[in-house]
């Protein structure tokens, strides 16, 4: 039979945001009526496992894997999309869902497989490897080579996805023109809106090869310049439109609701402990009605390497140590919104840099950075104590100067006023989540196409529930 398609990899990164979402919204929807949910999550598979206590504010980190099983074929359509059943246990999908009950977005961070990392039991090795020992070995890895702590541990099968799909009866997505994608099996004749069932929505989903029908050339056109990120931006639309769609139909519907509870969890393995409390925390992390309020998804910053003759990726630093300071922090205290930076300049504002984050040289280093952004260098030194996340101080009428700086500080930055700050207008407290000092991208601005310029096909993309 044919070997499975590279779309069909890159497809169990994004599945679990679905089945998470979907999870998160109707098994929400059922605790909200009080409809046996207890019940549901009884008949669910467990995992036995060793994993960190509950930070005592509540909240914790969420391991979401995916399995790559292809136990589910049978069909000829299956055989041909993803080729036969594989022997053992994979993963190319490692995510963990940051969920802190003080901060306003919970963070979702995926981990790439090609990851090199030092596995217990096994030495080093890529970061998937490790799931091949269960899921244990995965916990105990991102803990010993990352220093996250794991509370609970939701492993999925991709085929629930289309399971899903089709207990829900469809969802609609507006073609603008006719779409294809061989390898994904994918096959759109003609523009309009296709109510997709759970085989092509898959098809949909996992396309990251897609062509659309130029309508003034006639020809078959590549949609995406770069087509993982022209495929996220199709994902996360669809999974927004389904999982709203899910919890309509199960709100308006309670034997269609149950039947797509029934297909979220039917292949779903949790950890021994993972009660109603953990269903709530996905809710309050999945569950929302603005895009801009789910969940913050970022991957662990990597650079390419070769180890043993291999290619593989290799953390970056220090933006990796920013990120995964943020999994380790259950305290999180979100600032309101600074002020805008619009009224100041880099020239006209003077920077102190305390260090309070461990780092030996660190305020030298980010004062240079700012001093070689044009802003005016003022003195350095070391904080008393430390801290987790990076504190922009200013006087007192220094507000816009503060927003200014705060938008050069990678990593998380609290702006606070600070009557105290002295021999400088802002004074920059480095925490250990402090990334470095980037200078901010300017805002596009859109420029329009001239007379007789070709077409863009991206313009042409397929719009999740547009219809």
């Amino acid at each position: 039979m044919p070997a499975p398609p590279s779309g069909f990899a890159a497809f169990r990164r994004r599945v679990l945001l679905a089945l998470g979402l979907v999870v998160a919204i109707v098994v929400g929807t059922f605790v909200g009526t009080n409809v046996l949910v207890e019940a549901k999550l009884s008949s669910v598979a467990r995992a036995d496992l060793r994993l960190a206590p509950t930070p005592a504010g509540g909240g914790g980190n969420f391991l979401m894997i995916g399995s790559d099983t292809r136990s589910f074929v049978s069909t000829d359509f299956d055989q041909q999309a993803f080729g036969e059943s594989a022997g053992g246990q994979r993963s190319d999908t490692i995510m963990v869902l940051h969920v802190d009950p003080d901060s306003e977005r919970s963070l979702l961070v995926s981990f790439p497989r090609d990851l090199w990392v030092n596995i217990p039991g096994q030495g080093e090795s890529k970061i998937n490897a490790a799931f091949n020992d269960g899921p244990q070995a995965v916990v105990d890895t991102l803990e010993s080579e990352f220093g996250v702590p794991i509370q609970h541990y939701l492993e999925v099968n991709f085929d629930s996805f289309r399971q899903i799909v089709d207990a829900v009866g469809s969802v609609p997505v507006f073609f603008p023109a006719a779409a294809r994608d061989a390898l994904s099996l994918l096959d759109v004749p003609a523009p309009g809106c296709v109510e997709l069932d759970g085989a092509q929505a898959l098809s949909f989903v996992r396309s990251r090869h897609l062509e659309l029908l130029d309508p003034t050339t006639g020809r078959w056109q590549s949609a995406d310049a770069i087509p993982d990120i022209g495929r996220i931006a199709r994902q996360q639309a669809f999974l927004r439109v389904l999982g709203r769609k899910s919890m309509n139909t199960a709100m308006s519907n309670p034997l269609k609701g149950n039947d797509i509870i029934d297909s979220a969890l039917g292949q779903l393995t949790l950890d021994q402990d993972f009660g109603r409390t953990d269903v709530f925390a996905l809710v309050d992390a999945f569950a929302a009605d603005d895009a801009a309020s789910g969940p913050e998804s970022i991957t662990v910053p990597n650079t390419p390497a070769t180890k043993g003759g291999q290619s593989v990726l290799e953390v970056k630093q220090p933006e990796a140590d920013a990120l995964l300071t943020r999994l380790r922090d259950f305290n999180t205290v979100v600032p309101d919104a600074p002020p805008a930076a619009s009224d100041a300049s880099p020239a006209d504002t003077k920077v102190k840099v305390l260090n309070a984050s461990g780092v030996t040289d660190a305020a030298a280093k980010a004062l240079a950075g700012l001093t070689d952004a044009g802003f005016e260098g003022g003195a350095t030194g070391n904080a008393d104590g430390s801290l987790e996340t990076t504190e922009v101080r200013y006087r007192p009428g220094a507000e816009a100067e503060a927003a200014l700086v705060a938008s050069y500080v990678s990593g998380p930055v609290k702006v606070v006023e600070d009557g105290s700050v002295s021999g400088a207008d802002v004074t920059v407290v480095l925490g250990r989540g402090f990334g470095g000092i980037t200078t901010p991208a300017p805002a596009a601005s859109a420029a329009p196409a001239p007379t007789g310029a070709p077409v863009d096909p991206a313009s042409l993309a397929p719009v999740p529930g547009d219809c």
